[in-house]
Order: structure tokens, then C-alpha cells, then sequence
């Protein structure tokens, strides 16, 4: 089983309506979405997807889909700035072993990715991490269980 995580392409600190639920991608971050999408269409094969329903997470992933078919996606209102443990219960529920894809935000993404293999992990903006495991449900994944096999984070600038 692979779980692959996505933090956000590069956002504006600013939004129009003063809240962060708002920020969108800055142009950088457009340039990022797009090198995403090509990356993903030469390497990730993912059904099952779980975004935050901010705006800059859901401008990342649209981006994305743009060039890649997800068969089922999800807009969560929770994964938005959540911690590791929301992370961990929403995982630890699913009914089936096939590959997951999140999108979210820092800290909580790092947070998982870093308790999943045991590495201190950092997304910055636009990185990408996947994380294989030997198991055969998502209920039995736990800490340092899982494996490292890629990494990406698309160079810009801007």
C-alpha cells in the first residue's frame, strides 16, 4: 500500500476576505501545480484522493487533475490545518488497502509523514512524499512502518 501526501503549491499570505481559509496560489505556485500534474502523470497511480477544502489546496489539486483521472475524490473540511492524529484516525478507518493521495497543509502533513517512516520530514510548499508500507490494511500501519520510496518537489522560480 502506498500513501502518497501533497502539500499545497506556493499561496499568497494575503487573501481578499482577510481569512487563510482563502489564500490562493501564487503564481509560482501555478507553475508548481503544473510541473506536479506532469510528475504525477509519469509516476503516481491513485484512485482514492482526500483534499482539504481550502482554496489553495483545492487549486493545487485541480492543477493536477487537469492531467491526471481520479476515480474518487473528497473534499474534507477537517484536513484542513489538522494534526497528525486527525491525519491518523481518518487512515486507520479505511475499509480498503488501495493507494490514498491527501492533500494538505503543514504542520499536520509533515507531522505524518515523519511519524509514518521514523525520518523527520519537512513538505515545503509544492513537496511531495511517498509512503509504501508491507501491511494489508490501512488499520494496520503505525509508526516507522512505512518506507520512503519517492520524493518531489518542483523547482521554480519565479
Amino acid at each position: 500500500m502506498k500513501l502518497h501526501l501533497l502539500r499545497h503549491a506556493k499561496t499568497d499570505q494575503q487573501s481578499s476576505t482577510g481569512r487563510d481559509f482563502d489564500r490562493k496560489l501564487l503564481p509560482k505556485g501555478i507553475v508548481q501545480g503544473a510541473s506536479l500534474a506532469r510528475y504525477f502523470t509519469d509516476t503516481i497511480v491513485v484512485n482514492t484522493v482526500w483534499c482539504s477544502e481550502a482554496a489553495r489546496t483545492r487549486e493545487t489539486l485541480s492543477i493536477i487533475q487537469k492531467s491526471n483521472e481520479f476515480e474518487n475524490v473528497s473534499y474534507c473540511q477537517e484536513l484542513y490545518l489538522c494534526s497528525r492524529d486527525v491525519f491518523l484516525q481518518k487512515i486507520w478507518s479505511l475499509k480498503h488497502s488501495d493507494d490514498l493521495l491527501i492533500v494538505g497543509h503543514n504542520f499536520g502533513i509533515s507531522d505524518l509523514a515523519t511519524y509514518l517512516t521514523d525520518v523527520h520530514v519537512e513538505l515545503k510548499t509544492g513537496g511531495y512524499i511517498c509512503i509504501e508500507f508491507q501491511a494489508d490494511s490501512w488499520e494496520e500501519t503505525s509508526r516507522g512502518m512505512g518506507e520512503i520510496t519517492a520524493q518531489f518537489r518542483p523547482k521554480v522560480s519565479l
